[in-house]
C-alpha cells in the first residue's frame, strides 16, 4: 500500500470525522431519522420520543459542521514543503476512504440543514 489512495484513514482526521458523524447523526435524530424509518417499514410510537433532541438540532448540526471543517483541513491541506511520504507512514495526503467517509459524511450533515429549511415549504 504505498500508493497516496489507498489504506487506512489518516490519523488525524479520523477522530475528527468520527465526531462529525455522532453529531450528524444525533441532529438529524429529530426530523429526518423518523422519516427514514417510517419509509424502511419501521413504525412505532417509541418514535414520537425521538422529538426530545429537536431543541439541540442546531447545536449538533454546527458541531458537526464546525467538526467537517477542520476534517477536511486536516483532510485536504497541502504537504509540508520538502515533506517525505514513505510507505507506511501517515502523511499529509490522506486514503481514498477517508475522503470518502468525509463527503458521506458532508451529505449526511447537510440532510437536517436542508429538510429544516425546505419544510417550510410543504405546510
Amino acid at each position: 500500500m504505498n500508493n497516496g489512495d489507498a489504506g487506512p484513514p489518516a490519523g488525524d482526521a479520523a477522530p475528527v470525522l468520527t465526531l462529525a458523524g455522532v453529531a450528524a447523526l444525533l441532529a438529524s435524530t429529530c426530523c429526518v431519522l423518523p422519516l427514514v424509518l417510517a419509509i424502511a417499514g419501521i413504525s412505532g410510537a417509541w418514535i414520537g420520543q425521538l422529538r426530545r433532541m429537536e431543541p439541540y438540532s442546531e447545536v449538533l448540526t454546527a458541531l458537526a459542521v464546525f467538526a467537517l471543517l477542520l476534517a477536511g483541513w486536516r483532510i485536504y491541506r497541502p504537504a509540508a514543503p520538502g515533506a517525505q511520504c514513505d510507505a507506511g507512514t501517515v502523511c499529509a495526503r490522506a486514503g481514498i476512504a477517508t475522503r470518502t467517509w468525509f463527503w458521506v459524511l458532508a451529505a449526511l450533515t447537510l440532510l437536517p440543514i436542508v429538510v429544516r429549511l425546505a419544510a417550510p415549504l410543504f405546510y
